[in-house]
């Protein structure tokens, strides 16, 4: 369905809920940029919470009339779409550019946030890490997305997942090239959005309950100089934050390894559900 939200401009978001119990809301990340990245998450978790999951804007079946692109933004869209519909407190989920927008909108707005679950996600870029990502978006711009889609799967999935899910990486590929779901000029200019936040100074103010995720494998510039990096930082930035880490798992951990990823998700979720953590 679309939900229409004002902040500034009008915005016509694309919007999905089911499932019946405490609200949970998932943010995407970018490359398979839409709430299709959720697909092997929903079936489990609207069993338990009532899950809501969007397209942010520029991206999917969002639109974005004034192209506007930052983490920041995104920031005050979700909190629009928050009061739009009526959802007091929630438990974020962020996986990737999600974790970035899900880490500022918890700093921005606590009150609304009951927990937090970040998975495969940054506090913020080093200095090469941040050239790296203006260079990619650059890189977009001159040639598009088709030239880069092999090194971008290459980088994204755990070597495994290319003989034992093969459907998954054609999926990822299908949704990398569609320009509808995955606009270049969005794309890009996310990416050179994404060069500019770094909220780890900040991390000690998040006092709400925090999961970490990560894949063991994940080859992806977000991770930082090792696999586990970024999470490291957020696990030791965020005080009684839990730190997993998921075997044979790439940057998209809750894709190739959904058991898994589910099972210590729903662990969470139950907990922060229940007052718990």
């Amino acid at each position: 369905m679309k939900i229409e939200i004002t902040h500034l401009e009008k915005l016509s978001l694309h919007y999905e809920v089911s499932g019946q119990g405490p609200d949970v809301m998932l943010v995407h990340g970018l490359g398979l940029s839409s709430m299709r990245t959720w697909n092997y998450q929903i079936q489990t978790l609207e069993k338990h919470f009532r899950v809501h999951r969007y397209d942010v804007r520029g991206f999917g079946e969002s639109d974005n009339p004034l192209m506007k692109y930052s983490v920041q933004q995104h920031v005050y869209d979700l909190n629009e779409l928050l009061s739009v519909l009526e959802l007091e407190r929630v438990i974020l989920v962020g996986f990737s550019m999600g974790g970035w927008i899900s880490l500022q909108y918890v700093l921005d707005f606590p009150a609304r946030v009951r927990g937090l679950l970040l998975s495969c996600t940054t506090p913020g870029l080093r200095p090469d890490g941040a050239a790296r990502f203006v260079e990619r978006g650059n890189m977009v711009d001159q040639v598009g997305t088709s030239s880069l889609a092999d090194e971008q799967i290459r980088n994204t999935f755990c070597a495994e997942t290319f003989n034992t899910n093969p459907a998954l990486i054609q999926f990822y590929r299908e949704n990398f090239l569609d320009p509808k779901h995955n606009d270049p000029l969005a794309y890009a200019a996310m990416f050179r959005a994404l060069s500019v936040p770094n909220v780890t100074p900040q991390l000690g103010r998040i006092r709400c309950p925090t999961l970490v995720m990560c894949g063991a494998a994940d080859n992806g510039i977000t991770r930082g100089n090792t696999p586990t990096d970024a999470a490291e930082i957020l696990h030791k930035g965020i005080a009684g934050s839990r730190l997993e880490v998921i075997s044979d798992g790439g940057h998209y951990a809750h894709l190739e390894q959904p058991k898994i990823w589910n099972a210590l998700a729903l662990k969470f979720l139950d907990e922060v559900a229940a007052g718990q953590p």
